[in-house]
């Protein structure tokens, strides 16, 4: 099955608090290729800019798209993802570990070490089934 995630980079602190929900700076584009065919537990993440949109194709077998996202409108929060069948669960898992395994690569590259709101975190806005 595949997920087409409809993200943007975000910002954190490393206390996990949400600095800035949206980030598009010079180095966008570039953090994209970085977390590009990350694996995990059997699913592969391709990442790819399409307009402002940080476009995440989630490819692999037991997904489901019946899980929330973790954007959000309020300053301070990073909402965890959760699955709203049992169906789910496994999904909700991994984009778990995605983000958390993504916002560790980001945070490592030297281009966000000297930003004040770097972008380090995906955030995905919607969650589409596609064939």
């Amino acid at each position: 099955m595949k997920l087409l995630l409809k993200s943007r980079f975000g910002s954190i602190d490393p206390q996990g608090n949400l600095l800035a929900r949206e980030v598009n700076d010079a180095d966008t584009e570039y953090l994209a290729e970085v977390i590009d065919g990350v694996e995990i537990d059997g699913v592969r993440f391709d990442a790819k800019f399409n307009g402002d949109d940080l476009e995440i194709l989630m490819e692999g077998n037991d997904l489901s798209p019946n899980v929330t996202v973790n954007y959000t409108t309020k300053i301070n929060v990073v909402k965890q993802i959760v699955h709203r069948s049992p169906e789910a669960k496994f999904a909700s898992s991994v984009l778990n570990k995605f983000i958390r395994k993504t916002n560790k690569m980001l945070s490592g590259e030297p281009c966000n070490r000297e930003k004040s709101t770097p972008p380090n975190i995906v955030l995905i806005k919607e969650i589409d089934e596609i064939s």
